[in-house]
């Protein structure tokens, strides 16, 4: 053959081996961009921070072919950390550990940049376990560790601890860089999570507040009105009854005036607890209003509420109040029952002004009685 047509076919193949690696070169940047767009697309959804974490941290795993990949708690110069989740246990959940066994992590923190060990054995960091490891006899399978710092909230920190056994090749700055992408979109996450998780519970404080009695932390007209409506329209569709009682303390105002409107206070919340423990867990007890009370009584016809009004005006009756060093004081209650569905009753307002009526009967003829 030709010295030149060697020439020739030499320099083609390896143009050919050099197209060959750069193909490689671009299938696996193409691998690695979409797993990190996956992982990205996942951990930017609505998610919990715990679930955000354990997903970082399965999604790592497989994307960098991890033994180990884990999320620890701590804060910089703690003696111990808290493994919020590990993929290789995925039922493990904030397990305490001590720090000085893991001096990428303490690294990490401490610096609060990413710390990376190629080789386990021959790490400055690792020289006193192993010469532990080596009194002890401990075979370890860890080689290679990646230690990344990110910040939860506040003043939380937290690492992602990732590592490989001898079987896999070491972590390299390319590990280092797609990981470190992979987290600090993560933590992006992770905040906005906790904001929402905040803003939810916030929310869901100041819903309960709108809805509660503060003195007897019974529900309020508020919520009492709306429950009312769809147990209104409950009845309607299931043709079940519904009462109501409309219960007044008699002669409150003399509690007030006797002993102070701080014992008048103490005498309501005593007796929202013990209408709270008389009542199903399908009744409700609200505070109307003042010393009036209501309790609302699903699937319960008239008779059968009269009978419970009854059974609660004895009860509070019966019941010695202590006010301060005084003896035990005792009160009455009036009662008015109204019951739907009923002749000229068709709204919430309607049931209202029944129940008032009725209690207005059981005050005029001598209050300490239950009227329908």
């Amino acid at each position: 053959m030709e010295p030149e047509v060697l020439n020739e076919l030499q320099a083609l193949r390896a143009a050919l081996r050099n197209a060959e690696a750069e193909l490689q070169r671009v299938r696996d940047e193409g691998e690695t961009r979409r797993d990190l767009v996956d992982i990205l697309h996942e951990v930017m959804g609505d998610l919990p921070t715990d679930e955000i974490f354990h997903l970082l941290a399965r999604r790592l795993a497989r994307a960098l072919r991890l033994s180990h990949a884990s999320v620890i708690r701590a804060h910089p110069g703690d003696r111990t950390g808290v493994v919020a989740t590990a993929f290789e246990q995925p039922y493990l959940h904030d397990l305490v550990i001590e720090l000085d066994r893991y001096p990428e992590v303490v690294a990490a923190l401490n610096g609060q940049i990413p710390v990376l060990i190629p080789d386990l054995e021959s790490s400055p960091l690792y020289a006193s376990l192993r010469d532990g490891w080596a009194k002890d006899g401990t075979q370890i399978r860890v080689r290679s560790v990646i230690a990344l710092p990110f910040p939860i909230y506040g003043d939380s920190k937290g690492v992602f601890l990732l590592r490989r056994t001898s079987e896999e090749p070491r972590f390299d700055a390319a590990d280092v860089e797609f990981a470190s992408t992979v987290v600090r979109s993560g933590v992006a996450a992770i905040q906005r999570a906790h904001a929402i998780e905040t803003a939810r519970a916030d929310n869901t404080r100041l819903e309960a507040l709108a809805h509660t009695d503060p003195l007897t932390q019974l529900v309020n007209r508020r919520a009492l009105t709306i429950r009312l409506v769809t147990e209104m329209e409950r009845v309607r569709r299931y043709n079940a009854p519904l009462s109501m009682l409309l219960i007044d303390l008699d002669h409150f105002k003399l509690i007030n005036d006797t002993y102070g409107h701080l014992a008048g206070d103490d005498v309501l919340a005593l007796v929202a607890t013990l209408l709270q423990r008389a009542v199903r867990s399908v009744d409700m007890v609200a505070r109307y209003g003042g010393e009036e009370f209501v309790v609302v009584l699903p699937e319960t016809g008239r008779q059968g509420a009269m009978a419970f009004a009854d059974r609660i005006r004895e009860k509070v009756a019966g019941f010695g109040f202590r006010i301060g060093e005084a003896e035990n004081v005792h009160i009455t209650t009036s009662i008015g029952v109204a019951t739907y569905p009923s002749p000229r009753l068709d709204s919430v307002e309607d049931l209202f002004r029944a129940a008032d009526i009725a209690l207005y009967r059981a005050k005029g003829n001598g209050r300490n009685l239950v009227c329908s």
